[in-house]
């Protein structure tokens, strides 16, 4: 196990970014939704009943930040939870 003083400041600051990330409600919403499911941002507006540009900022965040990958058929794009430590989280959070 790594202790504290083993970890260099910017994993650190990595890791609270993606702890921060994930306590947002309605981002938690969009992990959970796509940890088994690709999902487009249509689908994640009508499951989570909130505005699309709202749900777009959220995903481009989380693609940005390498928990969510993405994929195009046709003229969607499909998003799903990539990010292995991510689904632990999660997992733990909901067990």
């Amino acid at each position: 196990m790594t202790t504290y003083y083993e970890v260099d400041s910017g994993e650190l600051l990595k890791k609270a970014e993606l702890l921060k990330v994930l306590g947002h409600p309605e981002r938690l919403g969009i992990v959970l939704l796509t940890m088994e499911n690709e999902m487009c941002v249509k689908d994640l507006v009508e499951a989570l009943q909130i505005s699309q540009p709202k749900v777009s900022q959220h995903v481009g965040l989380m693609k940005e930040l390498g928990i969510l990958s993405y994929r195009k058929e046709g003229t969607k794009v499909l998003y799903r939870v990539c990010d292995p430590s991510i689904r632990m989280i999660v997992k733990f959070l909901f067990e």
